[in-house]
């Protein structure tokens, strides 16, 4: 190594300055952390300077929400990143309800300026190494020869990559991030678009007037965001094109497996075989064929020696439950990469859900590298106590309705003291393989859908507040763990303004002026009735306090059924009471060429 050479020693290093890079600085500038954010390009946020492709982001941005407090409005203001400014807003940007992807660049870079934050720009990373002195920690060099010793790396340079499905033949394919965005170029012509996600069918949109046939093909079924509740299947704004399909207008979705693509004079020949008609075979014969079939993430920075596991067929990062490389301690991930963790069940994949991880992560590498105790509420574990500060997250955290199920609350009650403190914006599978875990009285919030079957908008529901575990719309959740494992649990019914507090309500006047329920005397009192509920569950849960060590050992199922669980097994403490959302190495991945 040359003398000339500049070291840079730093408790972290985070590489890319997009959202989720930029929004780990926020926190961590606030803290004081050393640290340092280095960015490849000249500005922050370039991937939204170009996708998707056609200008139109897919995330809200609902101005008019009835409520005052930041926290609440962020639950329908999806593009805003996590900041004590509330009036660095999206909104101030755009009135849109979907607004523009060059708005949205404009915004990042704002909030990088506005906050001043630690960013190296026109930096590359070229190698990933890790220490070797002996020492934890990882060396960096940037193409400027810069060397960066650091004791944490958090890696957020999102999906630039291209997947490209290993279909002979896929050579011949235009690809969604370099071909032409004018539809006169394609004006009559036979076009195939690969794969049928958001990408494809915003494409297939843009085409409509312009084409003579297009195609969407890939091996599954189309998935509607509406119906999944998540966020990267097609949403609603991309899919006018079924209407052409369904109404005859030329255009066709195909569920079929490629087997390959020939050019034949001025044709593309495509070979598939149906999904659905018992291995039916056909030759299709169009004039382009587009590749729409989303991205991967780059690991090729880190050195052969320090290459990180990946995951959904080498797509993306395997990681720990707390976004930690499941083979490089000290390596983690932040961004839409994190999407392994929960992918295609809830919203780590976009903005609105990763800004609420990467506020998790933040206090999991602090905690970590400086020993900072996570953040928490203290207060007094009185049931009426417990139920305030439930009702309230509940009824205003923008991280738990947009990370349903995955992203939760912790609780943890000392039967000696007779206290309580409250953890906020943790992944519920981190507090289940946490220290968290090894309380013996501690409740997880979350907010979840219901099971349901049939049709998604005729379901039958029961007013009765006492069963909101047959609710199927999203609403509260509240497990009684002992050991890793639950005892008890309480859903708290929906409510059509998912708000559930006491004498508050979205707006000067309260849109719901009464709610009849079973056995309530005046259907006025109805938040009087959910919190009854609550109440009267919590009051059960303090009332039994804690089981003995040997009688609910840490992560054994427990065989008492006096707890209160309403389904009726011992204890719900089945194996899939908290199912994991890591996708293991090797494990085929649902991403296929449906992205």
């Amino acid at each position: 190594m040359s003398e000339s050479t500049t070291t840079i020693e730093l408790d972290f290093l985070i590489i890319g300055a997009g959202p989720a890079g930029i929004q780990l600085g926020y926190f961590m500038k606030k803290a004081g952390c050393s640290h340092l954010i280095l960015e490849a390009a000249d500005r922050p946020g370039t991937f939204l300077e170009k996708y998707p492709r056609h200008g139109k982001l897919l995330s809200i941005n609902k101005i008019h929400t009835g409520y005052t407090d930041r926290a609440a409005q962020l639950r329908y203001d999806w593009n805003s990143l996590l900041c004590d400014e509330d009036d660095m807003a999206m909104k101030d940007y755009s009135k849109d309800y979907f607004p523009s992807t060059e708005e949205y660049a404009k915004y990042t870079r704002d909030f990088a300026e506005r906050f001043d934050l630690s960013i190296q720009y026109n930096t590359k990373v070229l190698s990933v190494k890790k220490a070797d002195d002996g020492e934890q920690g990882y060396v960096i060099q940037d193409h400027h020869g810069t060397i960066y010793r650091v004791r944490c790396l958090i890696v957020a340079v999102g999906v630039q990559k291209p997947y490209v499905p290993a279909i002979p033949g896929i050579e011949l394919a235009e690809n969604y991030m370099d071909m032409s965005l004018d539809p006169e170029d394609f004006a009559g012509q036979k076009v195939l678009i690969l794969g049928k996600g958001n990408s494809a069918f915003e494409t297939a949109n843009h085409l409509i007037a312009a084409t003579r046939v297009t195609h969407l093909c890939s091996p599954n079924p189309i998935k509607m965001a509406w119906q999944t509740h998540f966020f990267g299947h097609l949403r609603a704004v991309n899919n006018d094109f079924l209407d052409t399909y369904i109404l005859k207008g030329q255009n066709s979705v195909l569920d079929a497996d490629v087997e390959c693509i020939e050019k034949v004079g001025d044709e593309y020949h495509v070979q598939i075989r149906f999904t659905h008609a018992e291995d039916q075979r056909a030759i299709l014969a169009y004039d382009r064929v587009l590749c729409c079939t989303g991205f991967q993430w780059d690991p090729s920075f880190f050195d052969a020696d320090c290459q990180p596991d990946m995951a959904c067929e080498d797509r993306l990062p395997a990681m720990t439950s707390g976004w930690e490389s499941t083979n490089l301690p000290g390596v983690f991930y932040a961004g839409t990469i994190t999407q392994i963790r929960d992918l295609k069940k809830t919203m780590s994949s976009v903005l609105h859900g990763f800004r609420f991880n990467t506020a998790s992560l933040f206090n999991i590498v602090t905690e970590r590298v400086l020993g900072t105790p996570w953040p928490r509420d203290c207060f007094e574990a009185t049931s009426h106590n417990i139920a305030e500060k439930i009702t309230e997250q509940v009824s205003s955290a923008a991280g738990l309705m947009h990370q349903p199920g995955f992203l939760g609350d912790c609780l943890v009650v000392n039967d000696e003291t007779g206290q309580a403190e409250y953890f906020a914006n943790l992944a519920v599978d981190y507090i289940q393989d946490s220290d968290f875990a090894k309380n013996a009285h501690y409740y997880i919030v979350t907010m979840e859908y219901g099971e349901f079957d049939g049709d998604l908008f005729n379901k039958d529901r029961a007013p009765d507040a006492a069963k909101g575990y047959d609710d199927a719309y999203l609403h509260p959740r509240i497990r009684r763990m002992c050991r890793g494992r639950m005892l008890a649990e309480h859903h708290i019914s929906e409510s059509l303004e998912n708000d559930w507090r006491i004498g508050k309500h979205p707006g000067d006047l309260p849109l719901i002026r009464a709610l009849d329920f079973k056995d309530q005397a005046d259907p006025t009192q109805y938040q009087q009735t959910h919190r009854q509920e609550l109440v009267k569950y919590l009051e059960t849960q303090l009332a039994v306090g804690s089981p003995g060590i040997d009688e609910v050992p840490f992560g054994v199922s427990c065989s008492d059924d006096s707890m209160g669980n309403p389904t009726g097994d011992a204890c719900g403490c089945s194996a899939a009471a908290f199912p994991t959302t890591n996708t293991p190495d090797g494990q085929s991945c649902p991403i296929s060429r449906d992205a």
